[in-house]
């Protein structure tokens, strides 16, 4: 009786444990490291970026609020802008450049800035459906994007952990697709790591 006792509670606890996606290294370069985080039948997988700036969090945080600064460190972003800004919400846009023959893609984001007990500065943002902007001709409007910045306190500066989850839309071919999975968090953390570390970001 007592054997069926513990054979019922590992099978309880076996089956509470959450599950666990499985995270595979798609490349260490230059002090990023980018993970990915599969799921069947996703077309991106989910990922995640990180790295340390020699910068204060709250540097780092200005930085990826100034919307207007975008083009300048944001991988492949061709153009962004504050479509509004709502009681510390801002809606903006912003068009990612891709390579001939594929269209761009263009997304409408909300960004919302957390600040936590222990210090860490978080910074979401959530793709929305909003038909005051207009699409630019020729391009694919993103409708499932979801991410974040997590910036942690650390000596000498700032931890950050970049997630970015992901539904470009359309067909996609498959070299493209494994040139996301890595340029896109690696080349996002690499020149935003310059720009926070030069000072802080100019007046919009």
């Amino acid at each position: 009786m007592i054997h069926m006792k513990r054979f019922c509670v590992l099978v309880l606890i076996l089956f509470a444990a959450p599950v666990l996606a499985e995270r595979t290294v798609v490349t260490e370069e230059d002090g990023v490291r980018v993970e990915a985080e599969g799921a069947e039948g996703r077309l991106l997988p989910i990922l995640i970026g990180t790295t340390r700036i020699a910068a204060s969090p709250e540097q780092v945080a200005s930085w990826i609020r100034a919307t207007h600064t975008h083009e300048s460190w944001m991988h492949n972003c061709e153009e962004a802008w504050v479509v509004r800004r709502d009681k510390g919400v801002v809606v903006g846009y912003s068009r990612i450049g891709s390579p001939w023959p594929v269209s761009d893609r263009d997304v409408v984001t909300t960004t919302k800035r957390s600040d936590l007990e222990d210090g860490r500065i978080l910074i979401e943002f959530q793709s929305i459906d909003d038909d005051s902007v207009p699409r630019p001709r020729g391009s694919v409007r993103m409708k499932n994007l979801k991410g974040s910045y997590e910036l942690t306190p650390v000596e000498g500066g700032t931890a950050v952990v970049y997630t970015v989850d992901s539904d470009p839309g359309g067909n996609l071919p498959g070299w493209l697709v494994r040139d996301a999975s890595k340029d896109l968090p690696l080349q996002t953390l690499k020149k935003l790591r310059s720009r926070a570390e030069s000072g802080p970001p100019p007046p919009a």
